[in-house]
């Protein structure tokens, strides 16, 4: 690494990550203060575990403003070289404006990668974590765990491994508890269970009658239960795309398509896991032509100001094609990408005209 990549990576770098943190910071806060809304005097739930509940939902936070960090974070970076003329003397020296950003691009590789990861292995679980925190302290019979999602109903506490949809369960074991004994009267352990319009039919079931002189066993072939889990904790329970890893998604979806069911929701989300990392190194190319073209002419206040404009510019158009994605049949694949093609054929357009 030569010296003057090693500085321009030092400048946008700590641009991108004072942005990072104050954007993440700033929706943190107001997230905080839409959560007093749900501070309960009769729950577990106070000011200090909403709290709480907002830090679990930083990683979460952090992925999701990234794309829009690095735009804002390179314009200010670049931009403080060009306003000091360091760019132009840079470039006096015989350093291409291609190698510039060349340079960038390498750094907002590196930065793909780190955030890939946050949002593969660290969001969904702290997001998983956050939700789960949440019911629990709001005393809604509900957690959600590594072993799936844990339902307090009565006297049965439900396990389910695998809560497919509203429709689809798997993994569903069932411990009925003797209050009078204090101990667990019956364990019932189905592999699936499907609702239809009269309820819930558990398929290949196992149970286990616990008594004072043994233990029976029973199977069966099926079981139909009416009332399996109250509908309010079911919708609360209910799989959210944003709360699943790439790889949990791809086993979603292919579990949805092998029962000819939708997964258009869950497909989208599996392309944004790469389509997001993929929008930083497109954030750079797009902040270039702007520095380069307005070199010492702008302020900072006017690079954050087109950057937040780009920023929300990229985001809404992103929601919007998603959302008619799913509505109109455009393919998932082609919904998650078509913006990022589109900003990148605009940034690569602007960055030839430059001079």
């Amino acid at each position: 690494m030569s010296i003057i990549e090693r500085y321009i990576w030092q400048s946008v770098l700590f641009s991108i990550l004072v942005t990072w943190l104050s954007l993440t910071m700033l929706d943190g806060f107001f997230a905080f203060l839409s959560e007093l809304g749900d501070v309960s005097q009769t729950t577990h739930y106070g000011n200090l575990q909403a709290f709480y509940y907002i830090l679990l939902g930083t990683p979460k936070r952090l992925y999701d403003y990234f794309p829009t960090a690095t735009l804002i974070g390179s314009l200010l970076g670049l931009g403080n070289l060009a306003a000091n003329s360091e760019l132009t003397a840079m470039r006096a020296a015989g350093v291409a404006i291609r190698q510039i950003v060349s340079m960038t691009l390498k750094l907002g590789l590196m930065l793909a990668l780190v955030v890939f990861v946050l949002g593969e292995w660290v969001a969904p679980h702290a997001e998983q974590a956050a939700n789960s925190f949440k019911v629990q302290m709001q005393q809604k019979q509900l957690a959600v765990s590594e072993q799936g999602v844990w339902i307090k109903d009565g006297n049965r506490i439900l396990n389910v491994a695998k809560l497919w949809s509203e429709k689809k369960l798997e993994g569903l074991s069932i411990y009925q508890i003797n209050p009078q004994e204090g101990r667990i009267e019956s364990i019932t352990r189905a592999a699936n269970a499907e609702r239809d319009a009269q309820g819930w039919v558990m398929h290949d079931i196992k149970r286990q009658i616990i008594r004072s002189d043994g233990i029976t066993h029973e199977s069966f072939a099926e079981i139909r239960d009416d009332k399996l889990i109250p509908e309010h904790v079911l919708t609360i329970a209910a799989v959210k795309p944003n709360q699943l890893a790439a790889r949990e998604l791809a086993e979603f979806i292919q579990h949805q398509r092998s029962n000819d069911l939708s997964s258009d929701r869950f497909e989208q989300a599996f392309w944004q896991h790469f389509t997001t990392p993929l929008s930083t190194l497109v954030m750079l190319i797009i902040a270039a032509p702007f520095v380069f073209s307005f070199q010492r002419n702008a302020g900072a206040g006017q690079r954050i100001f087109i950057g937040i404009i780009i920023g929300i510019v990229f985001f809404l158009f992103n929601r919007i094609l998603g959302n008619m994605g799913i509505v109109y049949g455009i393919p998932p694949l082609l919904a998650a990408t078509l913006p990022l093609l589109v900003f990148l054929s605009g940034g690569l357009w602007m960055l030839r005209r430059v001079r």
